[in-house]
C-alpha cells in the first residue's frame, strides 16, 4: 500500500491527528450571568451627508411673518360760524382723507377707515382786515392740503411728519409773498393748527394760538402750546392762569403764517388709544368757553358734527365776539386701550430725524399745481342771523386804542406786526389782532431812566 492511500477507520474510533493541521481549541461557553456581561458600547453617531450650497449662492434669509397694520376707524365733523359781532368770517378749516383723495365733510363722510396715506385736519384763524383774513386762512388750508395730497406716499411716520411741517412752512411763505405783492392784502396772516393722523400716531403742527385738545378717559387736556404773549408770561411766572383770563393783551400772538417769510412750526405728537377724541378750535371758542364746557360737550355728545354745533352754540351764548371754528374727530377700531403705563396726555414735542428747511417761494415746491381757490370757508360756512348793521354793536379794536393817541395801522387793518422788547433788548415780533395799535405793555420794557435832579 502506498503512503498516500488511507485506511478506512473503524466505527467509534478517533481519527489520528494530522501533523500538518494545527489543533483546534474549543472556546469556553460564554458566561451569561449579569455580573460577567461586558458594558454596552455606545453606537457611533449617525452622520447625514448634505450637499453644501455653492459659495456664490448664499442661503436665503428666513422670511418674517407679516404684521397686519391696525385698523383705525375715524368719525369726523367740522363747522364754522361768523359769531354774533363780526359781519364776515375769516376762519377756515379742512377735513381730508388723503388715501381716497376726498376733501370736505360731504365727500369724506361721517366715518372712514384710516388708509396708508393718512388723514388731514386743520383749523386756520385769519386776520388782516376786509377780506384779507379770509384770503390768508383759505390759502393756508388749500396749500397745506395740496402739498400733503400731491406728495409721495410716506414710508413711515417720520416722513409723514416732515411733509406736514413742510406744507405749513410753504403755506406761510406763499401768504407772505401774496401780502407783499398786493397792497390790499398787506399785513394779512393766519394761525394754523394742523393735525395729521398716520397709523396710530397723531401729529399736530402749531403756528399761532388756535388749539388742539385730546379727550381721553373722561378728561380733556390741551396738547398744543399757545404761541402768544400771555402764554410766555405765564411760563415766565409773570401771570397766573386766573390773571391771564382778563389780561388786556390776550390778543397778541408771537407768530402767524404770512407775517414773515419763514415760520417755526411747533410739532408735537401723541399715540392714539381706542375711544380718544380730538378737538381743534380757533380762539373764538377757546377764548369764550371754559375747559369744563368743552369737556362736558365731548363727554355727552358722541356724534362729531352735533358736538361741533353744541360748542359753537356755547361760544355764541357767551357773546360770540369772534368767528368760531371747531373740528372734532373720534378714534376707534383696533387701537390699544388706554392704560396706566401710557404717557400722560399733554404736549409732547416730536423731533424729526432730519431738519426741515424753510421753503423759499419760487423753489421747486412752489411749482406744484395748485387747485383753484374755492370761496372762503366753502367747506362749511354758516352765517349767523345777527343783524350786521346795528349801530350799537361794539366796534372792532375798541379795546386796542393806543394810550399815546397815535394812529394805528389803519381802519382796514386788523393785524399789525410790532417789535417786542424786554429789558431794553429786542426779542422778536408780535402779531396784534384788532384795529389800531395795541396799548404798550410797560411790563415788557426797561424802566424809564430819569436824570437825577
Amino acid at each position: 500500500m502506498s503512503e498516500t492511500e488511507s485506511t478506512p477507520l473503524e466505527p467509534g474510533t478517533d481519527a489520528a491527528p494530522d501533523p500538518m493541521i494545527p489543533p483546534v481549541v474549543a472556546a469556553d461557553p460564554p458566561d451569561s450571568s449579569p455580573d460577567s456581561m461586558p458594558p454596552d458600547e455606545p453606537e457611533p453617531p449617525m452622520v447625514l451627508e448634505s450637499t453644501p450650497a455653492p459659495p456664490d449662492e448664499p442661503l436665503p434669509a428666513p422670511t418674517p411673518e407679516p404684521v397686519a397694520p391696525r385698523r383705525v376707524v375715524m368719525r369726523i365733523g367740522g363747522a364754522t360760524d361768523v359769531g354774533r359781532i363780526r359781519d364776515h368770517n375769516e376762519d377756515n378749516f379742512v377735513l381730508a382723507d388723503l388715501t381716497r383723495e376726498k376733501r370736505g365733510g360731504d365727500e369724506v363722510g361721517d366715518e372712514l377707515a384710516l388708509g396708508d396715506r393718512g388723514v388731514l385736519l386743520a383749523v386756520c384763524d385769519g386776520m388782516g382786515g376786509a377780506l384779507a383774513g379770509e384770503v390768508a386762512s383759505q390759502m393756508a388750508v388749500d396749500v397745506i392740503h395740496a402739498i400733503m395730497q400731491e406728495s409721495s406716499s410716506p414710508d413711515d411716520a417720520d416722513e409723514f411728519a416732515q411733509t406736514l411741517v413742510t406744507a405749513v412752512q410753504e403755506a406761510g411763505a406763499r401768504i407772505f409773498l401774496a401780502a407783499k405783492t398786493n397792497r390790499n392784502q398787506h399785513g394779512m396772516g393766519t394761525t394754523s393748527t394742523v393735525a395729521g393722523v398716520f397709523g396710530t400716531t397723531l401729529f399736530v403742527g402749531q403756528v399761532g394760538d388756535s388749539r388742539a385738545y385730546l379727550f381721553r378717559g373722561g378728561r380733556l387736556r390741551q396738547i398744543t402750546k399757545d404761541q402768544s404773549l400771555v402764554s410766555k408770561l405765564i411760563e415766565a411766572g409773570r401771570l397766573t392762569e386766573e390773571q391771564a383770563e382778563s389780561y388786556e393783551h390776550a390778543h397778541i400772538i408771537l407768530q402767524a403764517l404770512g407775517t414773515a417769510d419763514a415760520v417755526s412750526v411747533d410739532l408735537s405728537f401723541i399715540d392714539l388709544r381706542r375711544g380718544d377724541a380730538l378737538l381743534l378750535c380757533s380762539d373764538g371758542l377757546s377764548g369764550l368757553a371754559t375747559k369744563e364746557q368743552l369737556q362736558e360737550a365731548l363727554a355727552e355728545i358722541d356724534d362729531p358734527a352735533e358736538c361741533c354745533q353744541r360748542l359753537i352754540d356755547t361760544a355764541n351764548d357767551a357773546g360770540g365776539h369772534d368767528n368760531i371754528t371747531v373740528v372734532v374727530a373720534r378714534f376707534d377700531g383696533d387701537l390699544p386701550a388706554a392704560s396706566s403705563d401710557d404717557e400722560p396726555v399733554g404736549y409732547h414735542a416730536f423731533v424729526l430725524s432730519e431738519s426741515v428747511e424753510s421753503p423759499i417761494v419760487g423753489s421747486a415746491s412752489s411749482a406744484l399745481k395748485m387747485p383753484a381757490l374755492p370761496p372762503p370757508g366753502s367747506d362749511v360756512k354758516k352765517a349767523h342771523s345777527y343783524p350786521p348793521h346795528r349801530d350799537d354793536r361794539p366796534k372792532l379794536g375798541d379795546d386796542l386804542v393806543a394810550s399815546s393817541g397815535e394812529r394805528g395801522a389803519g381802519d382796514d387793518a386788523e393785524a399789525a406786526v410790532l417789535p417786542v422788547s424786554r429789558a431794553g433788548a429786542w426779542v422778536g415780533v408780535v402779531v396784534c389782532r384788532g384795529r389800531g395799535r395795541p396799548a404798550r405793555d410797560r411790563s415788557l420794557e426797561a424802566p424809564e431812566q430819569r436824570p437825577r435832579s
